[in-house]
């Protein structure tokens, strides 16, 4: 292993575990209704992420977009996911919800793997599609089971998944990525403050500096994990990677469980376990078939 494998291991390994913690700053902001804390973290990202883009100088990049408009629209639509996932992560965790929330996003490779096969005609392997089965049969499982659709999970899940796919289509790299979403979601958050603080209702300028700064931690606590997240996809190949994405809802349920006092409800253990079986499926059948090949291809040598 390089060093640079190593920093990048190191990097993206403090991203997720970053990322899987976020439900105790949520959990500390709960009293603060879910879209005044979602305004925010529009607003302090983009004032971490414009210091980010200065400093990097990704102009090039943020002028490329402009000049498009369909690269424009489509950045809007991601947008437009991205705002919705964040407003019902934030809203999950101040109802104590996080263990769903953490199922969401064990769910969401494979409802990325289902659009990019709808809608950009990839093919699906057996190993995807048997995982894909097994994430079904986990949710229908609970819908009987348990007797509630989760409904958390699978917006989580759909509106992470299509904003995956805008974010591919759009092609910016993280942080001028995160600073142009967080731009067009702007004036939003302001109209939203503007009338939460005039009214009386907000925490920023009529509350004390508890929630002063609590609040404006909300941008180095989004902005900093992607840049770690950055600095790993940087030195590690997208398999590792892509196994290592589930160090994050692993930790939001251990989160959930151990510090927040969440329990899992009775049936839904085996939603998980299912859910799990579609994931190992989906990560390592390729595995296995790629080391299959490898020695029929020394053979032919």
């Amino acid at each position: 292993m390089t060093p640079a494998t190593k920093r990048g291991l190191l990097a993206a390994f403090a991203a997720y575990v970053l990322w899987g913690a976020l439900p105790v700053y949520f959990h500390a902001v709960a009293e603060i209704s879910p879209m005044e804390v979602l305004s925010h973290r529009v607003i302090w990202s983009l004032v971490v992420t414009g210091f980010g883009v200065m400093l990097l100088g990704n102009w090039s990049a943020l002028r490329l977009l402009v000049s498009s408009r369909r690269r424009m629209l489509q950045l809007v639509a991601a947008v437009t996911m991205l705002s919705v996932n964040w407003l019902t992560y934030i809203w999950s965790v101040g109802t104590d919800h996080v263990i769903e929330a953490g199922l969401g996003y064990y769910i969401c490779p494979l409802m990325s793997v289902l659009l990019a096969a709808v809608i950009l005609r990839e093919r699906i392997s057996w190993g995807q599609l048997a995982g894909i089965v097994c994430v079904a049969a986990g949710v229908l499982w609970q819908v009987v089971a348990v007797g509630e659709v989760p409904w958390i999970a699978l917006i989580l899940a759909v509106t992470f998944a299509f904003y995956g796919l805008g974010r591919k289509v759009v092609a910016l790299p993280a942080i001028p990525g995160l600073f142009a979403e967080t731009l067009v979601l702007l004036p939003v958050a302001l109209v939203y403050l503007g009338w939460a603080e005039g009214t009386g209702q907000g925490h920023f300028i009529n509350g004390d500096w508890h929630w002063r700064g609590l609040l404006a931690l909300a941008g180095p606590f989004t902005a900093i994990p992607l840049l770690l997240f950055a600095a790993g996809a940087n030195r590690l190949d997208l398999r590792t990677l892509g196994l290592m994405q589930y160090l994050n809802p692993t930790m939001q349920v251990l989160v959930a469980i151990f510090l927040l006092d969440e329990r899992i409800l009775p049936g839904q253990g085996v939603t998980f376990l299912l859910i799990w079986l579609g994931l190992a499926l989906y990560s390592f059948l390729p595995w296995l078939a790629r080391r299959r090949q490898i020695p029929a291809q020394g053979g032919q040598d």
